[in-house]
């Protein structure tokens, strides 16, 4: 068992290019719950996962920019000027945020009030949870990207998600197929180097 997972993890690297294709709900469910673990008792994890499709990907890049509903650009009859130009180039460039692979997974750090470690340590614990997030779904053949993004106006987006008073979005993993071709040369590249030192 352990051979298998460290080839896992050593093989694991971030997509450069992702396929518009998602898992089912059902392998999801099923990968998500490996990587969660077995909690100890009366713990539960401090950070929960909302998947949107590429289907959805218009209305989360408007809620990135700010945006309650999606742009209206008119008929094109009329230039856009001042604000309506600069909502427009930020809902573009957050709709080419949202649109890679098939789907996007908004990491949400949900804090517990009564739990033994503080809101910093529980924080820290959400966010490293993307690591074995990623080394799970890249282990069953999906490619993914982690990609942390601030939003110019955190209510609109929190309304988009039904996020509680206290939940924080820590970042997107983006996951679809990776292309033949790049999934060859990444297995064909050379090795990872050790990031190790022993003080003697």
């Amino acid at each position: 068992m352990v051979a298998p997972f460290l080839r896992i993890l050593s093989q694991r690297r971030r997509a450069i290019t992702l396929l518009p294709e998602a898992p089912t709900r059902a392998e999801l469910e099923q990968i998500v719950r490996a990587a969660a673990g077995r909690p100890a008792p009366d713990d539960t994890a401090p950070w929960r996962l909302i998947a949107t499709t590429r289907t959805q990907a218009p209305q989360l890049a408007a809620a990135l920019s700010g945006l309650r509903s999606l742009p209206d650009v008119g008929d094109g009859s009329a230039p856009l000027k001042g604000k309506q130009l600069r909502r427009l180039a930020a809902f573009r460039g957050s709709l080419a945020f949202a649109m890679r692979g098939g789907m996007a997974l908004a990491l949400v750090f949900r804090p517990a009030e009564d739990a033994q470690l503080s809101r910093k340590r529980q924080r820290m614990e959400a966010l490293a949870a993307h690591t074995v997030l990623e080394a799970a779904l890249c282990g069953v053949g999906w490619g993914v990207q982690w990609a942390p993004r601030e939003s110019p106006d955190q209510e609109v987006l929190h309304d988009f998600y039904g996020l509680q008073e206290r939940e924080e979005i820590l970042g997107w993993l983006f996951v679809g197929r990776v292309p033949a071709a790049e999934a060859r040369e990444a297995a064909a590249g050379p090795k990872p180097q050790t990031p190790l030192e022993f003080l003697d």
